[in-house]
Protein backbone atom coordinates (compact mmCIF):
# COMPACT_ATOMS: atom_id res chain seq x y z
CA UNK A 1 0.00 0.00 0.00
CA UNK A 2 1.23 3.26 -0.91
CA UNK A 3 0.64 6.96 -0.59
CA UNK A 4 1.29 9.33 -3.85
CA UNK A 5 2.45 12.58 -3.03
CA UNK A 6 2.63 15.09 -5.50
CA UNK A 7 4.90 18.41 -5.56
CA UNK A 8 4.20 21.26 -8.51
CA UNK A 9 7.85 23.11 -10.04
CA UNK A 10 6.85 25.26 -12.05
CA UNK A 11 5.21 23.40 -15.50
CA UNK A 12 6.61 20.17 -14.19
CA UNK A 13 5.38 17.71 -11.22
CA UNK A 14 7.91 15.00 -9.66
CA UNK A 15 5.20 12.11 -8.45
CA UNK A 16 6.77 10.36 -5.41
CA UNK A 17 5.48 7.34 -4.11
CA UNK A 18 5.87 6.88 -0.91
CA UNK A 19 5.19 3.57 1.83
CA UNK A 20 2.78 3.16 4.17
CA UNK A 21 5.19 3.37 6.84
CA UNK A 22 6.37 6.79 6.87
CA UNK A 23 2.87 6.66 9.01
CA UNK A 24 4.40 4.28 11.68
CA UNK A 25 7.26 7.42 12.71
CA UNK A 26 4.45 9.30 13.55
CA UNK A 27 3.49 6.79 15.91
CA UNK A 28 6.83 6.10 17.34
CA UNK A 29 6.95 10.16 17.74
CA UNK A 30 4.38 9.56 20.32
CA UNK A 31 6.72 7.24 22.53
CA UNK A 32 5.50 3.82 20.49
CA UNK A 33 8.47 2.56 19.51
CA UNK A 34 8.86 -0.95 18.04
CA UNK A 35 11.89 -3.20 16.44
CA UNK A 36 12.24 -4.43 12.51
CA UNK A 37 12.77 -7.84 12.11
CA UNK A 38 14.00 -9.99 9.45
CA UNK A 39 10.60 -10.45 7.71
CA UNK A 40 11.84 -12.59 4.99
CA UNK A 41 12.65 -15.64 7.67
CA UNK A 42 9.58 -18.45 8.51
CA UNK A 43 8.83 -18.11 12.17
CA UNK A 44 8.13 -21.16 13.92
CA UNK A 45 5.21 -19.75 15.65
CA UNK A 46 3.77 -18.37 12.12
CA UNK A 47 0.43 -20.56 12.01
CA UNK A 48 -0.55 -19.42 15.66
CA UNK A 49 -2.82 -16.93 15.88
CA UNK A 50 -2.01 -16.12 19.68
CA UNK A 51 0.31 -12.32 19.59
CA UNK A 52 3.19 -13.07 21.83
CA UNK A 53 4.54 -9.83 23.82
CA UNK A 54 8.25 -11.00 23.30
CA UNK A 55 10.43 -13.83 23.55
CA UNK A 56 9.82 -13.91 27.52
CA UNK A 57 5.97 -14.07 26.88
CA UNK A 58 6.56 -16.97 24.17
CA UNK A 59 8.33 -19.08 26.96
CA UNK A 60 6.46 -18.12 29.93
CA UNK A 61 2.84 -19.80 27.95
CA UNK A 62 4.91 -22.50 27.58
CA UNK A 63 3.51 -24.03 23.67
CA UNK A 64 7.59 -23.28 22.63
CA UNK A 65 10.91 -23.88 23.93
CA UNK A 66 12.54 -24.42 20.72
CA UNK A 67 15.07 -21.36 19.99
CA UNK A 68 14.67 -19.68 16.42
CA UNK A 69 12.76 -17.05 14.33
CA UNK A 70 10.01 -15.98 16.33
CA UNK A 71 7.10 -13.12 15.66
CA UNK A 72 6.72 -10.89 18.40
CA UNK A 73 4.50 -8.03 18.76
CA UNK A 74 6.86 -5.79 21.23
CA UNK A 75 3.66 -3.20 21.90
CA UNK A 76 2.93 -3.01 18.27
CA UNK A 77 0.20 -3.17 16.59
CA UNK A 78 1.82 -5.19 13.86
CA UNK A 79 4.62 -8.57 14.51
CA UNK A 80 7.87 -8.33 13.16
CA UNK A 81 10.10 -11.64 13.15
CA UNK A 82 13.10 -11.89 15.80
CA UNK A 83 15.56 -14.60 16.90
CA UNK A 84 14.41 -15.64 20.28
CA UNK A 85 16.58 -18.13 22.80
CA UNK A 86 15.41 -19.56 26.00
CA UNK A 87 16.57 -21.08 29.32
CA UNK A 88 14.59 -22.70 32.31
CA UNK A 89 13.46 -18.79 33.53
CA UNK A 90 13.75 -16.52 30.17
CA UNK A 91 13.25 -15.28 26.73
CA UNK A 92 15.96 -13.68 25.01
CA UNK A 93 16.38 -11.52 21.95
CA UNK A 94 19.41 -12.40 20.06
CA UNK A 95 20.62 -9.17 18.60
CA UNK A 96 23.76 -10.74 16.95
CA UNK A 97 25.49 -14.14 16.07
CA UNK A 98 28.50 -16.15 14.65
CA UNK A 99 28.16 -19.65 15.07
CA UNK A 100 29.33 -21.19 11.40
CA UNK A 101 31.12 -18.74 9.88
CA UNK A 102 29.00 -17.99 6.66
CA UNK A 103 28.67 -14.55 6.83
CA UNK A 104 31.37 -12.07 6.51
CA UNK A 105 30.78 -9.08 9.69
CA UNK A 106 33.22 -6.76 7.48
CA UNK A 107 30.54 -4.59 6.39
CA UNK A 108 30.04 -1.07 5.99
CA UNK A 109 28.01 1.21 8.14
CA UNK A 110 24.93 1.06 6.19
CA UNK A 111 24.64 -2.72 6.60
CA UNK A 112 25.16 -2.14 10.43
CA UNK A 113 22.70 0.30 10.54
CA UNK A 114 19.78 -2.09 9.27
CA UNK A 115 20.57 -5.63 9.09
CA UNK A 116 22.42 -8.36 7.52
CA UNK A 117 22.86 -12.16 7.72
CA UNK A 118 20.06 -14.73 8.42
CA UNK A 119 18.53 -15.97 11.23
CA UNK A 120 17.73 -19.47 10.12
CA UNK A 121 21.15 -19.70 9.02
CA UNK A 122 22.79 -18.84 12.49
CA UNK A 123 24.76 -15.86 11.56
CA UNK A 124 23.38 -12.77 11.57
CA UNK A 125 23.26 -8.60 12.85
CA UNK A 126 20.16 -7.41 13.81
CA UNK A 127 21.35 -3.79 13.43
CA UNK A 128 22.04 -0.86 15.47
CA UNK A 129 18.68 0.64 14.77
CA UNK A 130 16.59 -2.08 16.29
CA UNK A 131 19.16 -2.47 18.81
CA UNK A 132 18.11 1.08 19.88
CA UNK A 133 14.45 0.09 19.83
CA UNK A 134 14.88 -2.93 20.92
CA UNK A 135 16.46 -1.30 23.94
CA UNK A 136 13.95 1.77 24.02
CA UNK A 137 11.29 -1.22 24.56
CA UNK A 138 12.74 -2.31 27.59
CA UNK A 139 15.47 -4.64 26.43
CA UNK A 140 18.63 -3.95 28.44
CA UNK A 141 20.09 -6.40 30.43
CA UNK A 142 22.48 -8.61 27.81
CA UNK A 143 24.13 -11.41 27.97
CA UNK A 144 27.02 -12.66 26.14
CA UNK A 145 27.77 -16.03 25.85
CA UNK A 146 31.08 -17.61 24.02
CA UNK A 147 32.09 -21.24 23.06
CA UNK A 148 36.12 -22.10 22.21
CA UNK A 149 36.99 -24.83 20.55
CA UNK A 150 37.44 -27.21 23.14
CA UNK A 151 33.52 -26.57 23.22
CA UNK A 152 33.39 -25.15 26.87
CA UNK A 153 30.82 -22.15 27.27
CA UNK A 154 31.77 -18.92 29.37
CA UNK A 155 29.27 -16.15 29.87
CA UNK A 156 29.33 -12.21 30.80
CA UNK A 157 26.30 -10.52 31.97
CA UNK A 158 25.42 -6.80 32.66
CA UNK A 159 22.46 -5.11 33.66
CA UNK A 160 22.30 -2.34 31.52
CA UNK A 161 22.67 -2.28 27.74
CA UNK A 162 21.60 -0.09 25.28
CA UNK A 163 22.16 2.56 22.33
CA UNK A 164 21.91 6.08 21.24
CA UNK A 165 20.36 7.26 18.21
CA UNK A 166 21.89 7.79 14.95
CA UNK A 167 22.52 10.88 15.86
CA UNK A 168 24.97 9.83 18.43
CA UNK A 169 26.03 7.48 15.59
CA UNK A 170 24.78 4.86 17.90
CA UNK A 171 27.09 5.38 21.18
CA UNK A 172 26.71 2.14 23.41
CA UNK A 173 25.97 2.63 27.05
CA UNK A 174 27.03 -0.28 28.95
CA UNK A 175 27.36 -0.94 32.80
CA UNK A 176 26.18 -3.26 35.95
CA UNK A 177 28.58 -5.86 35.22
CA UNK A 178 27.27 -8.65 37.01
CA UNK A 179 29.64 -10.80 38.30
CA UNK A 180 27.53 -13.04 40.05
CA UNK A 181 26.02 -14.44 37.08
CA UNK A 182 29.34 -14.06 34.98
CA UNK A 183 32.12 -16.44 34.31
CA UNK A 184 34.56 -14.30 33.05
CA UNK A 185 36.27 -10.74 33.73
CA UNK A 186 34.44 -7.48 32.21
CA UNK A 187 36.09 -6.83 29.01
CA UNK A 188 33.48 -4.43 27.44
CA UNK A 189 33.94 -1.48 29.70
CA UNK A 190 36.47 -0.05 27.53
CA UNK A 191 33.92 0.40 25.03
CA UNK A 192 31.23 2.12 27.08
CA UNK A 193 30.55 5.59 25.73
CA UNK A 194 32.06 5.00 22.77
CA UNK A 195 30.23 5.60 18.96
CA UNK A 196 29.72 2.48 16.29
CA UNK A 197 32.94 2.51 13.54
CA UNK A 198 33.13 0.63 10.63
CA UNK A 199 35.96 0.17 7.75
CA UNK A 200 34.17 2.97 5.55
CA UNK A 201 33.03 5.24 8.57
CA UNK A 202 36.21 4.49 11.06
CA UNK A 203 37.08 5.65 14.33
CA UNK A 204 39.82 7.90 15.24
CA UNK A 205 42.59 5.69 15.94
CA UNK A 206 41.26 3.45 12.26
CA UNK A 207 40.87 0.29 14.61
CA UNK A 208 37.81 -0.76 12.82
CA UNK A 209 39.79 -0.39 9.16
CA UNK A 210 42.52 -2.73 10.66
CA UNK A 211 40.20 -5.06 12.62
CA UNK A 212 37.52 -5.56 9.89
CA UNK A 213 34.24 -6.24 11.96
CA UNK A 214 32.53 -3.00 12.98
CA UNK A 215 32.16 -2.15 16.69
CA UNK A 216 32.29 0.47 19.96
CA UNK A 217 36.11 0.82 19.40
CA UNK A 218 38.08 2.67 22.09
CA UNK A 219 41.71 2.03 20.51
CA UNK A 220 41.07 -0.79 19.96
CA UNK A 221 39.19 -3.29 22.34
CA UNK A 222 39.55 -5.93 24.46
CA UNK A 223 36.42 -8.11 22.67
CA UNK A 224 35.74 -8.33 19.27
CA UNK A 225 32.00 -10.66 18.65
CA UNK A 226 32.47 -9.20 15.32
CA UNK A 227 35.96 -10.34 14.38
CA UNK A 228 36.69 -12.36 11.57
CA UNK A 229 35.43 -16.32 12.17
CA UNK A 230 38.84 -18.47 12.04
CA UNK A 231 38.40 -22.17 12.96
CA UNK A 232 40.57 -24.21 15.22
CA UNK A 233 41.19 -20.97 17.38
CA UNK A 234 44.59 -19.87 17.57
CA UNK A 235 45.47 -17.55 14.11
CA UNK A 236 48.07 -15.60 12.66
CA UNK A 237 46.63 -11.68 12.41
CA UNK A 238 47.43 -9.83 9.28
CA UNK A 239 49.04 -6.90 9.46
CA UNK A 240 49.59 -7.55 13.28
CA UNK A 241 46.25 -6.37 13.41
CA UNK A 242 43.86 -9.06 15.96
CA UNK A 243 41.35 -9.58 14.06
CA UNK A 244 39.57 -12.68 15.36
CA UNK A 245 36.19 -13.18 17.38
CA UNK A 246 38.22 -12.39 20.78
CA UNK A 247 37.70 -11.95 24.33
CA UNK A 248 40.54 -10.87 25.86
CA UNK A 249 40.39 -12.58 29.50
CA UNK A 250 39.61 -16.03 27.53
CA UNK A 251 42.56 -17.48 25.63
CA UNK A 252 43.85 -13.63 24.62
CA UNK A 253 43.58 -11.88 21.29
CA UNK A 254 45.08 -14.42 18.88
CA UNK A 255 42.41 -17.23 20.09
CA UNK A 256 39.40 -16.64 17.83
CA UNK A 257 36.33 -18.54 19.39
CA UNK A 258 34.46 -20.79 17.81
CA UNK A 259 30.83 -19.61 18.92
CA UNK A 260 29.54 -16.34 19.98
CA UNK A 261 26.23 -14.23 20.62
CA UNK A 262 24.86 -11.48 22.39
CA UNK A 263 21.24 -11.19 23.55
CA UNK A 264 19.48 -8.55 25.19
CA UNK A 265 16.48 -9.33 28.09
CA UNK A 266 14.15 -7.51 30.23
CA UNK A 267 14.75 -7.23 33.99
Amino acid sequence: MYLTLTYHIGRSSVRLNMQLWLLLLAVGSLGLISCTGFDNETALNADDFAKYEDCDDILKRGQYQQPGPYLVYLNSSEPITVYCDFDVNTGRLVIMQQKYGRVSFRMPYVHYTSSFGSLSGGDFWVGLHNMWSCSMNGYTVLTLTMQDWSNQIKRVRYNHFSVGNANSMYRLSIGGYDSANSDLPDDLYHNNGMPFATFDKPDTHNCAQNQGGGWWYNYCTFALPTGHYYPGGPYTPPRKFYNGIYYKDWHGFGYSLKYIKMELSRY
